[in-house]
């Protein structure tokens, strides 16, 4: 199995009815259109765009056609999950209720490392008046480690807001640190919308029932919810009466005896372990606002409430591509992308902001985030999932850590299938050993 270059919707349409028990989707999201409804009533963009000028961005009737062909592709009870931002998933979800699917919980991933993509209406101000601007002083927002935050800012992980320029006309003084644009706020999470195709018999017990007796249009719906608690441990007990007579449990480091306790149901919600440490340097208290927010006490034992997963970091981006040459990857600015419209090549502080990668692709998603996710989709079965929007790879390596051996995956940047085939070649060679010949499970190495 391998990457294949192709059109997603050309590569549904010729895949089987009921071939598929899952798909899992990382579309563009299409983050420079305005979503608008159509004067026939249908979802559509006033102009479809992607603000990195990376891809040819689908139209509302091509997604019209491609749901309507992942529903017909899936199994009954079968799972669509897909990628995207909150404010672009209007369209995702307007044409996944056309085709039939039900939208069920979504899951979240939370993150620090993005910055604000917004314009300045002060400077808008001043530069419409033709007034230049004076250079000021470090502004009230400015963090102690200036230099610091300047080297994150340079590599395009944060906005600058240490060293801003003055207003020069009495409106851009009123208007001073007002900001515009679709987001305007920092951006610290990603939406995967879980779509469902209905039961066949309108019940998962009486569908998974006639699933095991050979039903083969059938796929079990039920998700794996015990066998990925969250924060499964160890815990020794020691019980006993204080001098007061009252019987109580301490949990002592040193006891020989113990009992396992299991984990927090798997929440929705995925979350970068960075948060908590910014959560962590905002409280005044002994105990960190992260061991409140994200911890949950029971019995005098903490169970994590959030599963923690980081973003990609250059290794892993580049893990196996040691015969490729280095590309240069950029980062984009939506206010300076706007005084550069002539430019491809978007600006931050007069200087573009790159990093030299063997892997350009600007949106990858962790290998383990994607694992964890598969995870609770997977069932005893042998299931077959569909990647559409496969990218340089990563959501299939996450499919192969979760146990994902039968798959079928399309991406139609030929660059990017190369980079995929060459990471999933290199992940099957040597990050991850089969436990036992007649075992399913696999061990990732560490």
């Amino acid at each position: 199995m391998e990457v294949i270059k192709s059109d997603s919707l050309e590569f549904l349409q010729k895949q089987k009815d009921f071939e598929n028990d899952i798909i899992f989707a990382d579309p563009p999201y299409a983050l420079g259109s305005e979503v608008v409804i159509r004067e026939d009533g249908k979802v559509d963009y006033a102009k479809a765009s992607d603000f990195m000028n990376k891809w040819e961005m689908p139209t509302g009737k091509f997604w019209e056609k491609w749901f309507k062909e992942a529903f017909r592709t899936l199994k009954h009870g079968g799972y669509l999950l897909m990628y995207g931002m909150d404010r672009q998933t209007l369209l995702f979800k307007y044409y996944a209720s056309l085709a039939g699917f039900k939208e069920q919980q979504s899951i979240y991933w939370y993150y620090i490392s993005n910055f604000p993509k917004a314009s300045d209406l002060s400077k808008m101000i001043d530069k419409n008046a033709g007034a230049e601007r004076e250079q000021g002083e470090p502004s009230q927002n400015a963090r102690p480690n200036a230099l610091k935050e300047n080297n994150l800012y340079e590599a395009g992980t944060v906005g600058k807001d240490f060293n801003e320029t003055k207003p020069s006309t009495d409106l851009a003084k009123k208007y001073d640190g007002y900001k515009y644009s679709i987001s305007p706020l920092k951006q610290t999470c990603e939406t995967i919308m879980v779509f469902h195709k209905p039961n066949k018999t309108g019940s998962v017990l009486h569908d998974t029932l006639a699933m095991e007796n050979g039903d083969t249009t059938i796929t079990c719906s039920a998700l794996n919810i015990d066998g990925n608690r969250v924060g499964t441990e160890k815990r020794t007990q020691f019980s006993g009466k204080g001098t007061n007579g009252d019987v109580y449990n301490e949990y002592p480091q040193n006891n020989a005896h113990y009992e396992e306790v299991d984990g927090r149901y798997p929440s929705q919600t995925f979350i970068d372990s960075q948060v908590a440490e910014k959560l962590d340097l905002q409280n005044q208290n002994e105990e960190g606002c992260s061991k409140i927010l994200h911890k949950c006490d029971y019995e005098q034992i903490d169970f994590d409430l959030f599963i923690y997963e980081p973003k990609v970091d250059s290794s892993e981006r580049n893990k196996g591509l040691d015969e490729f040459e280095d590309k240069i990857k950029h980062w984009h600015d939506m206010e300076n992308a706007n005084k550069n419209q002539d430019n491809p090549k978007n600006y931050l502080g007069g200087k573009i902001t790159h990093q030299i990668v063997k892997n350009p692709h600007p949106t990858l998603k962790p290998i383990d985030l994607n694992a964890k996710i598969l995870k609770l989709f997977k069932t005893p079965n042998e299931q077959r999932i569909c990647y559409p929007f496969a990218g340089s790879g990563s959501e299939i390596l996450g499919g192969l850590k979760a146990d994902f051996q039968n798959w079928t995956a399309c991406e139609i940047n030929q660059e990017y299938v190369d980079i995929a085939n060459a990471r999933i070649k290199h992940y099957k060679e040597n990050e991850y050993v089969q436990l036992d010949l007649f075992e399913k499970e696999w061990a990732w190495k560490q």
